[in-house]
């Protein structure tokens, strides 16, 4: 299979989820297990972000599992790229456009979804070939009403609002036109257990699910 053919097969099923599930979590946290808990609470996109202690092998462990579509996050160099495609990851997220980076996330077949403030920044990572673009930090820069704005001018690109979107406003982000959504501190609250990441998971996952439906039907 072509690396063009994995890039497309991962970003089918992640447009048919619609979440991303952003790992960033602290040493002593029991991040596998909680990602696991997650992924049976219905958030099968994790984003293990590279500032997580462990975040390789628990990507490693996740996509033996083959019970989540796994990915990174926090992804800045095309060493990252290589060390994540290499621990078996689907796709890479950043915060930031490094078209270096983007290049080598697709050399090595795996979805690249960097990130953009501005619409500067949004064009340039649609230009470099990226097939999402997150948008980050999404509420620090106006929320839903940012992303609709953004997409008046710039309607064609497939955006990812991260760091903003919730259970509660998930409706107001896909309304203002995304396509998926990111989020992460909902479900991993401080003090969390792995019970309430399972529970917290499939609060989400319905909110998600009746906020894609009524764009559908509208």
């Amino acid at each position: 299979m072509s690396a063009d053919t994995r890039i497309q097969a991962t970003l089918h099923e992640v447009l048919a989820d619609g979440v991303f599930l952003a790992v960033r979590l602290f040493q002593g946290d029991p991040v596998l297990e909680a990602c696991r808990a997650a992924a049976r609470g219905g958030l099968r996109l994790l984003e293990v972000t590279l500032t997580t202690p462990g975040a390789l092998d628990v990507i490693e462990a996740l996509a033996k599992d083959g019970n989540a579509i796994v990915g990174a996050g926090t992804v800045l160099t095309t060493a990252d790229a290589a060390r994540v495609a290499d621990a078996g990851a689907r796709f890479a997220m950043s915060p930031v456009l490094d078209p270096d980076v983007v290049d080598a996330i697709h050399a090595r077949g795996l979805l690249a979804v960097p990130g953009g403030g501005t619409a500067t920044e949004i064009l340039a990572a649609h230009r470099t070939g990226a097939r999402l673009v997150k948008v980050f930090p999404a509420q620090a820069l106006g929320g839903p009403e940012f992303l609709r704005k953004i997409r008046g001018p710039l309607p064609d690109i497939p955006l990812v609002p991260t760091s903003g979107p919730s259970a509660a406003n998930a409706a107001d982000y896909f309304a203002a036109g995304a396509v998926a959504i990111g989020l992460g501190s909902e479900v991993f609250a401080p003090g969390f257990t792995i019970e309430s990441v399972e529970s917290a998971a499939r609060r989400v996952r319905v909110a998600v699910d009746a906020a894609r439906a009524a764009r559908r039907a509208e």
